[in-house]
């Protein structure tokens, strides 16, 4: 294997079987009333398929492949690594401070316009849509309790 999107196919496969591991040794529950174990379970098979998908598909494209040796020789542009690390512990912290959705919403901003810089309309249309999107989805629909903040929202 000297393709690099095949070693991390390999890698990622190894932790979705971990994190499916993992979630079996917990409670599943069932669809109306999801355990501990249900969202880690489908999650880890998420990653187990799309990781199997792009070993299938590093392998299928051969004359296109990327060498291992020149993906890690490649220039890594670590203080946004570091930023996107920093601004993940910080979207944790202050979740029950103000709410999911204001600092998911936050997060959002700061990923798509400092990170990756985006134009603005881009921003504010991607934020939008993820965050209320995914406020809809595990609040409203799902009727899961996320965190409201000190402003209830």
């Amino acid at each position: 294997m000297k393709n690099a999107d095949q070693w991390s196919g390999l890698v990622l496969l190894i932790i979705s079987g971990l994190i499916g591991w993992g979630a079996l040794l917990l409670p599943y529950g069932n669809i109306h009333n999801p355990g501990p174990g249900f969202y880690p379970l489908w999650l880890g098979i998420l990653l187990a398929v799309m990781s199997i998908a792009l070993i299938l598909k590093s392998m299928r494209h051969r004359g296109r492949q990327r060498n291992l040796r020149g993906s890690l020789a490649e220039k890594v542009r670590w203080d946004k690594v570091l930023f996107v690390l920093i601004a993940l512990a910080l979207y944790g912290y202050f979740m029950n401070i103000l709410g999911f959705l204001m600092v998911t919403i936050l997060l959002m901003v700061f990923l798509l316009r400092f990170i990756e810089p985006q134009p603005w309309r881009s921003v504010i249309a991607w934020t939008l849509i993820g965050s209320f999107g995914s406020y809809l989805i595990f609040e409203i629909w799902m009727k899961l309790r996320l965190p409201k903040g000190f402003w209830g929202i």
